[in-house]
Protein backbone atom coordinates (compact mmCIF):
# COMPACT_ATOMS: atom_id res chain seq x y z
CA UNK A 1 0.00 0.00 0.00
CA UNK A 2 1.37 3.39 -1.02
CA UNK A 3 1.70 6.28 1.40
CA UNK A 4 -1.14 8.06 -0.44
CA UNK A 5 -3.41 5.03 -0.04
CA UNK A 6 -2.50 4.84 3.66
CA UNK A 7 -3.47 8.48 4.20
CA UNK A 8 -6.81 7.92 2.43
CA UNK A 9 -7.54 4.75 4.44
CA UNK A 10 -6.74 6.46 7.75
CA UNK A 11 -8.97 9.42 6.84
CA UNK A 12 -11.92 7.19 5.94
CA UNK A 13 -11.49 5.25 9.19
CA UNK A 14 -11.59 8.50 11.16
CA UNK A 15 -14.74 9.63 9.31
CA UNK A 16 -16.49 6.33 10.09
CA UNK A 17 -15.43 5.61 13.66
CA UNK A 18 -14.65 9.06 15.09
CA UNK A 19 -17.10 11.35 13.28
CA UNK A 20 -19.70 8.58 12.63
CA UNK A 21 -20.41 9.86 9.13
CA UNK A 22 -22.85 8.20 6.76
CA UNK A 23 -21.14 7.88 3.33
CA UNK A 24 -24.55 7.92 1.66
CA UNK A 25 -25.41 11.37 3.06
CA UNK A 26 -24.56 14.73 1.51
CA UNK A 27 -22.02 16.53 3.75
CA UNK A 28 -23.12 19.85 5.18
CA UNK A 29 -20.27 22.38 5.19
CA UNK A 30 -21.59 24.35 8.14
CA UNK A 31 -18.35 26.04 9.25
CA UNK A 32 -18.67 29.39 7.52
CA UNK A 33 -16.90 32.75 7.79
CA UNK A 34 -18.98 35.83 8.50
CA UNK A 35 -19.16 38.42 5.74
CA UNK A 36 -16.74 40.68 7.63
CA UNK A 37 -14.28 37.83 8.25
CA UNK A 38 -14.46 36.79 4.59
CA UNK A 39 -13.79 40.37 3.45
CA UNK A 40 -10.78 40.55 5.77
CA UNK A 41 -9.38 37.27 4.39
CA UNK A 42 -10.01 38.39 0.81
CA UNK A 43 -8.18 41.65 1.47
CA UNK A 44 -5.24 39.81 3.07
CA UNK A 45 -5.01 37.39 0.11
CA UNK A 46 -5.80 40.00 -2.55
CA UNK A 47 -2.39 39.97 -4.23
CA UNK A 48 -2.06 36.16 -4.16
CA UNK A 49 -5.62 35.62 -5.46
CA UNK A 50 -4.99 38.01 -8.35
CA UNK A 51 -1.80 36.17 -9.37
CA UNK A 52 -3.44 32.74 -8.98
CA UNK A 53 -6.45 33.71 -11.07
CA UNK A 54 -4.20 35.10 -13.83
CA UNK A 55 -2.25 31.84 -14.20
CA UNK A 56 -5.11 29.41 -13.54
CA UNK A 57 -7.40 31.18 -16.02
CA UNK A 58 -4.65 30.71 -18.60
CA UNK A 59 -4.53 27.01 -17.68
CA UNK A 60 -8.31 26.74 -18.11
CA UNK A 61 -7.98 28.17 -21.61
CA UNK A 62 -6.05 25.00 -22.59
CA UNK A 63 -8.70 22.74 -21.02
CA UNK A 64 -11.73 24.00 -22.93
CA UNK A 65 -12.90 20.44 -23.74
CA UNK A 66 -12.56 19.27 -20.16
CA UNK A 67 -15.07 20.63 -17.59
CA UNK A 68 -12.87 22.06 -14.86
CA UNK A 69 -13.37 24.18 -11.74
CA UNK A 70 -10.57 25.92 -9.84
CA UNK A 71 -10.93 26.35 -6.04
CA UNK A 72 -8.54 28.44 -3.92
CA UNK A 73 -8.45 28.23 -0.11
CA UNK A 74 -6.47 29.83 2.68
CA UNK A 75 -4.12 27.90 4.99
CA UNK A 76 -7.06 26.76 7.16
CA UNK A 77 -9.13 25.37 4.29
CA UNK A 78 -11.61 28.27 3.92
CA UNK A 79 -12.69 28.74 0.29
CA UNK A 80 -11.72 32.19 -1.00
CA UNK A 81 -12.31 31.87 -4.75
CA UNK A 82 -13.78 29.46 -7.30
CA UNK A 83 -14.31 29.71 -11.07
CA UNK A 84 -14.40 27.58 -14.22
CA UNK A 85 -16.96 25.41 -16.01
CA UNK A 86 -20.44 26.76 -15.20
CA UNK A 87 -22.23 23.36 -15.22
CA UNK A 88 -19.68 21.81 -12.86
CA UNK A 89 -19.72 24.93 -10.70
CA UNK A 90 -23.52 24.63 -10.31
CA UNK A 91 -23.01 21.09 -9.05
CA UNK A 92 -20.39 22.18 -6.49
CA UNK A 93 -22.62 25.04 -5.36
CA UNK A 94 -25.49 22.60 -4.79
CA UNK A 95 -23.14 20.68 -2.47
CA UNK A 96 -22.57 23.85 -0.45
CA UNK A 97 -19.13 24.68 -1.85
CA UNK A 98 -18.97 28.48 -1.91
CA UNK A 99 -16.72 31.30 -0.77
CA UNK A 100 -16.31 31.34 3.02
CA UNK A 101 -17.03 27.64 3.75
CA UNK A 102 -14.37 25.48 5.36
CA UNK A 103 -13.10 22.18 4.01
CA UNK A 104 -12.13 19.93 6.90
CA UNK A 105 -12.36 16.23 7.54
CA UNK A 106 -15.04 16.54 10.24
CA UNK A 107 -17.59 18.21 7.93
CA UNK A 108 -16.50 17.33 4.36
CA UNK A 109 -15.15 13.84 5.01
CA UNK A 110 -12.10 12.60 3.14
CA UNK A 111 -11.13 15.39 0.72
CA UNK A 112 -8.04 16.48 -1.23
CA UNK A 113 -7.87 19.99 0.30
CA UNK A 114 -7.63 18.76 3.90
CA UNK A 115 -5.13 16.01 3.01
CA UNK A 116 -2.92 18.48 1.08
CA UNK A 117 -2.86 20.89 4.05
CA UNK A 118 -2.42 18.14 6.64
CA UNK A 119 0.48 16.40 4.89
CA UNK A 120 1.91 19.51 3.19
CA UNK A 121 2.09 17.89 -0.26
CA UNK A 122 0.05 17.66 -3.49
CA UNK A 123 -2.83 15.21 -3.20
CA UNK A 124 -5.49 13.79 -5.51
CA UNK A 125 -8.70 11.85 -4.92
CA UNK A 126 -10.52 10.16 -7.77
CA UNK A 127 -14.14 8.97 -7.49
CA UNK A 128 -14.53 6.55 -4.60
CA UNK A 129 -11.33 7.78 -2.94
CA UNK A 130 -13.74 10.30 -1.39
CA UNK A 131 -15.63 9.18 1.71
CA UNK A 132 -19.04 10.42 0.54
CA UNK A 133 -20.64 8.78 -2.48
CA UNK A 134 -21.90 12.16 -3.75
CA UNK A 135 -18.28 12.92 -4.75
CA UNK A 136 -17.75 9.57 -6.48
CA UNK A 137 -18.18 11.03 -9.95
CA UNK A 138 -15.49 13.73 -9.61
CA UNK A 139 -11.72 13.86 -9.42
CA UNK A 140 -10.04 16.44 -7.18
CA UNK A 141 -6.39 17.55 -7.29
CA UNK A 142 -5.07 19.84 -4.54
CA UNK A 143 -1.64 21.29 -3.78
CA UNK A 144 -0.40 23.79 -1.20
CA UNK A 145 1.35 26.99 -2.26
CA UNK A 146 3.89 28.76 -0.07
CA UNK A 147 5.63 31.99 0.83
CA UNK A 148 9.35 32.43 0.18
CA UNK A 149 10.15 31.16 3.71
CA UNK A 150 8.26 27.90 3.09
CA UNK A 151 5.18 28.83 5.11
CA UNK A 152 1.98 27.48 3.55
CA UNK A 153 -0.33 30.22 2.28
CA UNK A 154 -3.22 27.98 1.20
CA UNK A 155 -4.21 25.48 -1.48
CA UNK A 156 -5.15 25.51 -5.15
CA UNK A 157 -7.44 22.72 -6.36
CA UNK A 158 -8.66 21.39 -9.70
CA UNK A 159 -12.00 19.59 -9.83
CA UNK A 160 -13.10 17.68 -12.96
CA UNK A 161 -15.47 14.77 -13.82
CA UNK A 162 -13.97 11.36 -13.06
CA UNK A 163 -13.94 10.28 -16.71
CA UNK A 164 -11.51 13.13 -17.48
CA UNK A 165 -9.16 12.26 -14.62
CA UNK A 166 -5.51 12.08 -15.61
CA UNK A 167 -2.13 12.08 -13.84
CA UNK A 168 -1.36 15.10 -16.02
CA UNK A 169 -3.75 17.21 -13.95
CA UNK A 170 -1.55 16.96 -10.86
CA UNK A 171 1.53 17.71 -12.95
CA UNK A 172 -0.14 20.75 -14.51
CA UNK A 173 -1.27 21.94 -11.08
CA UNK A 174 2.19 21.51 -9.52
CA UNK A 175 3.86 23.28 -12.45
CA UNK A 176 1.37 26.15 -12.24
CA UNK A 177 1.94 26.49 -8.49
CA UNK A 178 5.72 26.69 -9.02
CA UNK A 179 5.15 29.59 -11.41
CA UNK A 180 2.63 31.21 -9.06
CA UNK A 181 5.03 30.97 -6.10
CA UNK A 182 7.82 32.57 -8.13
CA UNK A 183 5.49 35.37 -9.17
CA UNK A 184 4.40 35.91 -5.55
CA UNK A 185 8.08 36.07 -4.51
CA UNK A 186 8.80 38.60 -7.27
CA UNK A 187 5.87 40.72 -6.06
CA UNK A 188 7.14 40.48 -2.47
CA UNK A 189 10.63 41.54 -3.56
CA UNK A 190 9.25 44.37 -5.68
CA UNK A 191 7.12 45.53 -2.77
CA UNK A 192 10.15 45.39 -0.46
CA UNK A 193 12.27 47.28 -2.98
CA UNK A 194 9.50 49.84 -3.41
CA UNK A 195 9.38 50.26 0.38
CA UNK A 196 13.16 50.71 0.55
CA UNK A 197 13.07 53.16 -2.36
CA UNK A 198 10.32 55.16 -0.69
CA UNK A 199 12.29 55.23 2.58
CA UNK A 200 15.40 56.44 0.74
CA UNK A 201 13.41 58.96 -1.27
CA UNK A 202 11.72 60.28 1.87
CA UNK A 203 14.74 60.45 4.16
CA UNK A 204 17.56 61.57 1.87
CA UNK A 205 18.44 65.27 2.01
CA UNK A 206 19.08 65.13 -1.74
CA UNK A 207 16.27 66.37 -3.98
CA UNK A 208 15.18 63.70 -6.48
CA UNK A 209 12.97 64.26 -9.53
CA UNK A 210 12.18 61.55 -12.11
CA UNK A 211 10.32 62.27 -15.34
CA UNK A 212 9.06 60.19 -18.25
CA UNK A 213 10.29 60.73 -21.82
CA UNK A 214 7.76 63.54 -22.35
CA UNK A 215 8.93 65.49 -19.29
CA UNK A 216 6.00 64.62 -17.01
CA UNK A 217 7.05 64.09 -13.39
CA UNK A 218 6.72 60.56 -11.98
CA UNK A 219 8.66 61.00 -8.73
CA UNK A 220 9.21 64.13 -6.65
CA UNK A 221 10.55 63.49 -3.16
CA UNK A 222 10.11 65.57 -0.01
CA UNK A 223 13.60 67.09 -0.20
CA UNK A 224 12.88 68.25 -3.76
CA UNK A 225 9.69 69.88 -2.48
CA UNK A 226 11.57 71.68 0.31
CA UNK A 227 14.40 72.89 -1.94
CA UNK A 228 12.14 74.07 -4.75
CA UNK A 229 9.32 75.38 -2.55
CA UNK A 230 6.84 73.27 -4.54
CA UNK A 231 4.04 71.03 -3.23
CA UNK A 232 5.01 67.36 -3.64
CA UNK A 233 1.46 66.14 -4.23
CA UNK A 234 0.77 68.77 -6.89
CA UNK A 235 4.00 68.03 -8.76
CA UNK A 236 3.39 64.32 -9.43
CA UNK A 237 1.98 64.11 -12.96
CA UNK A 238 2.69 67.74 -13.82
CA UNK A 239 5.21 68.79 -16.48
CA UNK A 240 8.80 69.62 -15.58
CA UNK A 241 8.22 73.13 -16.97
CA UNK A 242 6.50 73.85 -13.63
CA UNK A 243 10.02 73.91 -12.13
CA UNK A 244 11.61 76.59 -14.29
CA UNK A 245 15.11 76.09 -12.85
CA UNK A 246 15.13 72.43 -13.94
CA UNK A 247 13.30 72.65 -17.29
CA UNK A 248 16.22 73.56 -19.61
CA UNK A 249 18.38 70.77 -18.21
CA UNK A 250 15.63 68.15 -18.49
CA UNK A 251 14.97 69.33 -22.06
CA UNK A 252 18.67 68.90 -22.87
CA UNK A 253 18.87 65.38 -21.43
CA UNK A 254 15.59 64.21 -23.01
CA UNK A 255 16.50 65.54 -26.47
CA UNK A 256 20.27 64.90 -26.56
CA UNK A 257 20.19 61.78 -24.34
CA UNK A 258 23.35 62.99 -22.64
CA UNK A 259 23.73 63.41 -18.90
CA UNK A 260 24.95 66.56 -17.20
CA UNK A 261 26.81 66.84 -13.89
CA UNK A 262 27.64 69.44 -11.25
CA UNK A 263 25.56 72.27 -12.71
CA UNK A 264 24.94 75.07 -10.20
CA UNK A 265 21.30 76.17 -10.04
CA UNK A 266 19.36 78.52 -7.78
CA UNK A 267 15.70 77.98 -6.96
CA UNK A 268 13.61 81.16 -6.81
CA UNK A 269 12.62 81.16 -3.16
CA UNK A 270 12.92 83.72 -0.40
CA UNK A 271 16.19 82.17 0.78
CA UNK A 272 17.37 81.24 -2.76
CA UNK A 273 18.89 77.82 -2.13
CA UNK A 274 21.95 77.09 -4.27
CA UNK A 275 22.24 73.49 -5.44
CA UNK A 276 24.49 71.28 -7.56
CA UNK A 277 22.47 69.37 -10.16
CA UNK A 278 23.09 66.03 -11.91
CA UNK A 279 20.67 64.66 -14.53
CA UNK A 280 20.96 61.32 -16.30
CA UNK A 281 18.81 59.76 -19.06
CA UNK A 282 16.85 56.61 -18.17
CA UNK A 283 16.39 53.66 -20.55
CA UNK A 284 14.01 50.68 -20.60
CA UNK A 285 15.04 47.04 -21.19
CA UNK A 286 15.06 47.69 -24.94
CA UNK A 287 17.52 50.59 -24.45
CA UNK A 288 14.89 53.10 -25.48
CA UNK A 289 14.72 56.42 -23.65
CA UNK A 290 12.11 56.20 -20.90
CA UNK A 291 12.77 59.40 -18.95
CA UNK A 292 15.31 61.34 -16.92
CA UNK A 293 16.60 61.16 -13.35
CA UNK A 294 17.69 64.33 -11.54
CA UNK A 295 19.32 64.78 -8.16
CA UNK A 296 20.31 68.09 -6.62
CA UNK A 297 22.24 68.74 -3.43
CA UNK A 298 21.79 71.83 -1.29
CA UNK A 299 25.18 73.56 -1.33
CA UNK A 300 24.05 76.78 0.39
CA UNK A 301 25.79 75.95 3.69
CA UNK A 302 28.94 74.94 1.81
CA UNK A 303 29.01 78.23 -0.10
CA UNK A 304 28.34 80.16 3.10
CA UNK A 305 31.24 78.38 4.79
CA UNK A 306 33.39 79.06 1.75
CA UNK A 307 32.45 82.75 1.94
CA UNK A 308 33.30 82.80 5.64
CA UNK A 309 36.74 81.36 4.87
CA UNK A 310 37.27 84.06 2.22
CA UNK A 311 36.14 86.74 4.68
CA UNK A 312 38.49 85.34 7.32
CA UNK A 313 41.35 85.52 4.86
CA UNK A 314 40.42 89.13 4.05
CA UNK A 315 40.28 89.97 7.74
CA UNK A 316 43.66 88.37 8.24
CA UNK A 317 45.10 90.41 5.37
CA UNK A 318 43.56 93.61 6.77
CA UNK A 319 44.97 92.79 10.19
CA UNK A 320 48.46 92.48 8.73
CA UNK A 321 48.02 95.68 6.71
CA UNK A 322 46.58 97.48 9.73
CA UNK A 323 49.49 96.43 11.91
CA UNK A 324 51.83 98.23 9.52
CA UNK A 325 49.63 101.31 9.26
CA UNK A 326 48.94 101.54 12.98
CA UNK A 327 52.48 102.58 13.84
CA UNK A 328 52.46 105.36 11.20
CA UNK A 329 49.03 106.67 12.23
CA UNK A 330 49.29 106.42 16.01
CA UNK A 331 52.48 108.45 16.26
CA UNK A 332 51.06 111.67 14.74
CA UNK A 333 47.81 111.12 16.65
CA UNK A 334 49.75 111.00 19.91
CA UNK A 335 51.52 114.23 19.00
CA UNK A 336 48.26 116.00 18.09
CA UNK A 337 46.62 114.86 21.32
CA UNK A 338 49.63 116.18 23.25
CA UNK A 339 49.55 119.57 21.52
CA UNK A 340 45.83 120.02 22.24
CA UNK A 341 46.70 119.83 25.90
CA UNK A 342 49.22 122.66 25.44
CA UNK A 343 46.77 124.98 23.66
CA UNK A 344 45.93 128.08 25.64
CA UNK A 345 42.26 128.73 24.93
CA UNK A 346 39.56 130.63 26.74
CA UNK A 347 36.86 128.88 28.72
CA UNK A 348 34.32 129.23 25.93
CA UNK A 349 36.46 127.14 23.59
CA UNK A 350 37.54 124.58 26.16
CA UNK A 351 34.39 122.52 25.46
CA UNK A 352 35.33 122.20 21.78
CA UNK A 353 38.94 121.32 22.60
CA UNK A 354 37.65 118.54 24.88
CA UNK A 355 35.50 117.19 22.06
CA UNK A 356 38.49 117.32 19.66
CA UNK A 357 40.67 115.49 22.15
CA UNK A 358 37.98 112.86 22.78
CA UNK A 359 37.51 112.27 19.07
CA UNK A 360 41.25 111.97 18.53
CA UNK A 361 41.37 109.34 21.26
CA UNK A 362 38.47 107.55 19.58
CA UNK A 363 40.32 107.71 16.26
CA UNK A 364 43.31 106.13 17.95
CA UNK A 365 41.08 103.38 19.31
CA UNK A 366 39.57 102.88 15.84
CA UNK A 367 43.03 102.24 14.43
CA UNK A 368 43.60 99.66 17.14
CA UNK A 369 40.23 98.04 16.42
CA UNK A 370 41.01 97.94 12.72
CA UNK A 371 44.14 95.95 13.57
CA UNK A 372 42.23 93.70 15.95
CA UNK A 373 39.26 93.18 13.63
CA UNK A 374 38.29 89.52 13.61
CA UNK A 375 39.95 88.97 17.00
CA UNK A 376 38.41 89.11 20.44
CA UNK A 377 39.02 92.59 21.82
CA UNK A 378 39.22 93.63 25.46
CA UNK A 379 36.96 96.57 26.19
CA UNK A 380 36.91 98.79 29.25
CA UNK A 381 33.34 98.51 30.44
CA UNK A 382 31.78 100.16 33.43
CA UNK A 383 28.39 101.28 34.68
CA UNK A 384 27.46 104.32 32.58
CA UNK A 385 24.49 106.53 31.80
CA UNK A 386 23.28 106.34 28.20
CA UNK A 387 21.49 109.71 28.11
CA UNK A 388 24.59 112.01 28.32
CA UNK A 389 26.48 109.76 25.88
CA UNK A 390 23.70 110.04 23.29
CA UNK A 391 23.35 113.82 23.85
CA UNK A 392 27.07 114.28 23.28
CA UNK A 393 27.06 112.07 20.15
CA UNK A 394 24.02 113.80 18.63
CA UNK A 395 25.61 117.18 19.31
CA UNK A 396 28.81 115.99 17.66
CA UNK A 397 26.98 114.79 14.52
CA UNK A 398 24.75 117.86 14.09
CA UNK A 399 27.42 119.90 12.29
CA UNK A 400 27.91 117.11 9.74
CA UNK A 401 24.13 116.74 9.42
CA UNK A 402 23.66 120.47 8.70
CA UNK A 403 26.13 120.21 5.82
CA UNK A 404 23.78 117.64 4.23
CA UNK A 405 20.58 119.53 5.05
CA UNK A 406 19.62 116.91 7.64
CA UNK A 407 18.05 117.68 11.00
CA UNK A 408 18.69 115.41 14.01
CA UNK A 409 16.16 115.23 16.86
CA UNK A 410 16.70 113.36 20.11
CA UNK A 411 13.99 112.25 22.52
CA UNK A 412 14.39 110.20 25.71
CA UNK A 413 11.43 108.54 27.42
CA UNK A 414 13.61 108.22 30.49
CA UNK A 415 16.96 109.86 31.24
CA UNK A 416 18.19 107.66 34.08
CA UNK A 417 19.07 104.51 32.13
CA UNK A 418 22.26 102.75 33.19
CA UNK A 419 24.05 100.00 31.28
CA UNK A 420 27.35 98.18 31.64
CA UNK A 421 29.32 99.38 28.64
CA UNK A 422 32.46 100.67 27.05
CA UNK A 423 31.24 104.22 26.36
CA UNK A 424 33.76 104.76 23.57
CA UNK A 425 32.62 101.65 21.71
CA UNK A 426 28.89 102.37 22.06
CA UNK A 427 29.54 105.94 20.91
CA UNK A 428 31.33 104.51 17.88
CA UNK A 429 28.28 102.34 17.08
CA UNK A 430 25.88 105.27 17.43
CA UNK A 431 28.04 107.56 15.27
CA UNK A 432 28.17 104.87 12.58
CA UNK A 433 24.38 104.52 12.42
CA UNK A 434 23.76 108.29 12.45
CA UNK A 435 26.38 108.73 9.72
CA UNK A 436 24.70 106.00 7.63
CA UNK A 437 21.32 107.67 8.15
CA UNK A 438 22.72 111.01 6.92
CA UNK A 439 24.21 109.35 3.83
CA UNK A 440 20.89 107.61 3.13
CA UNK A 441 19.27 111.06 2.59
CA UNK A 442 21.37 112.86 -0.07
CA UNK A 443 18.52 115.35 -0.62
CA UNK A 444 18.22 116.09 3.09
CA UNK A 445 15.71 114.91 5.64
CA UNK A 446 15.18 114.19 9.31
CA UNK A 447 16.82 111.74 11.72
CA UNK A 448 15.02 110.79 14.90
CA UNK A 449 17.10 109.37 17.76
CA UNK A 450 15.26 108.03 20.79
CA UNK A 451 16.09 106.32 24.08
CA UNK A 452 13.67 103.99 25.84
CA UNK A 453 13.57 100.96 28.12
CA UNK A 454 11.73 97.65 27.64
CA UNK A 455 12.03 94.12 29.09
CA UNK A 456 15.36 94.64 30.89
CA UNK A 457 16.88 96.30 27.83
CA UNK A 458 17.76 99.86 26.93
CA UNK A 459 16.81 100.65 23.34
CA UNK A 460 18.50 103.31 21.23
CA UNK A 461 16.56 103.86 18.01
CA UNK A 462 17.94 105.74 14.99
CA UNK A 463 15.28 106.40 12.34
CA UNK A 464 15.63 108.14 8.98
CA UNK A 465 13.29 108.78 6.06
CA UNK A 466 15.86 107.91 3.41
CA UNK A 467 15.87 105.47 0.51
CA UNK A 468 15.62 102.32 2.66
CA UNK A 469 16.87 98.81 1.86
CA UNK A 470 15.49 95.55 0.48
CA UNK A 471 14.93 92.52 2.71
CA UNK A 472 17.92 90.81 1.11
CA UNK A 473 20.18 93.78 1.87
CA UNK A 474 18.99 93.94 5.49
CA UNK A 475 19.86 90.25 5.98
CA UNK A 476 23.41 90.88 4.77
CA UNK A 477 24.08 93.86 7.03
CA UNK A 478 26.96 93.19 9.40
CA UNK A 479 28.68 90.85 6.96
CA UNK A 480 32.29 91.97 6.54
CA UNK A 481 32.84 93.88 3.27
CA UNK A 482 29.14 94.07 2.43
CA UNK A 483 27.96 97.64 1.85
CA UNK A 484 24.93 99.24 0.21
CA UNK A 485 27.13 102.22 -0.70
CA UNK A 486 29.20 102.16 -3.86
CA UNK A 487 32.19 103.63 -2.02
CA UNK A 488 31.66 101.72 1.23
CA UNK A 489 34.15 99.16 2.54
CA UNK A 490 31.62 97.21 4.57
CA UNK A 491 33.76 97.32 7.71
CA UNK A 492 31.95 99.85 9.92
CA UNK A 493 28.74 97.89 10.47
CA UNK A 494 30.66 94.66 10.91
CA UNK A 495 32.56 96.28 13.79
CA UNK A 496 29.27 97.64 15.21
CA UNK A 497 27.68 94.18 15.23
CA UNK A 498 30.77 92.74 16.94
CA UNK A 499 30.70 95.50 19.58
CA UNK A 500 27.01 94.95 20.34
CA UNK A 501 27.53 91.20 20.52
CA UNK A 502 30.41 91.70 22.97
CA UNK A 503 28.03 93.82 25.11
CA UNK A 504 25.45 90.97 25.05
CA UNK A 505 23.21 93.24 23.02
CA UNK A 506 21.81 93.07 19.53
CA UNK A 507 20.94 95.19 16.52
CA UNK A 508 17.52 94.92 14.89
CA UNK A 509 17.03 96.77 11.62
CA UNK A 510 13.66 97.43 9.98
CA UNK A 511 13.70 98.89 6.51
CA UNK A 512 11.51 99.20 3.44
CA UNK A 513 12.72 100.23 0.03
CA UNK A 514 11.84 103.90 -0.43
CA UNK A 515 10.38 104.27 3.07
CA UNK A 516 13.39 104.73 5.32
CA UNK A 517 15.21 102.67 7.93
CA UNK A 518 15.04 102.24 11.69
CA UNK A 519 17.99 100.73 13.57
CA UNK A 520 17.21 99.53 17.11
CA UNK A 521 20.21 98.98 19.38
CA UNK A 522 19.40 96.74 22.36
CA UNK A 523 21.68 96.84 25.42
CA UNK A 524 20.97 94.91 28.64
CA UNK A 525 20.32 97.10 31.66
CA UNK A 526 23.13 97.25 34.23
CA UNK A 527 23.60 94.30 36.58
CA UNK A 528 26.40 94.00 39.10
CA UNK A 529 29.03 91.68 37.67
CA UNK A 530 30.93 89.28 39.88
Amino acid sequence: MTQRETYIKNSKTTCEHVYHMDPNSVPVLHVLLTEEELNQRMHHYERALSIIQTFMTKLLSFLTDIPTVIVTTDDQGYVLDSYGDEHLKQMTTSLGIQNGVKFDEETAGTNAITLALEHNRPFHLIGEDHYHYCFSEVACYSAPYRYRNGEVIGTISIMTPKEHASPLHLGLLSSSIDTIEREIRVHEQNEQLHLYNQMLMSTTPIGIVISDQTGHIREFNQSAAQLTGMNKRNMIGSHISEVSALKPFFDHVLTKEKGIEDIEITFSRLDERKCLLDILPLYDHNQRLSGAFAQFRDMTSYYQLQEQVIQSEKLSAIGKLGAGLAHEIRNPLTSIIGFTQLLDVDKKQTHYIDIIRTELERMKNLVNQFVMMGKQTISERKSSQLYPLICETVELMKSNAHLHNVEINFHAEEEQITVWMDASQIKQVLINFIKNAIEAMPQGGEISVSLSKKDQHAIIAVKDNGKGMSEKEVKQLGTPFFSTKSSGLGIGLSICFDIMKAHHGKIVIDSDKGAGTMANLFLPLHKEES
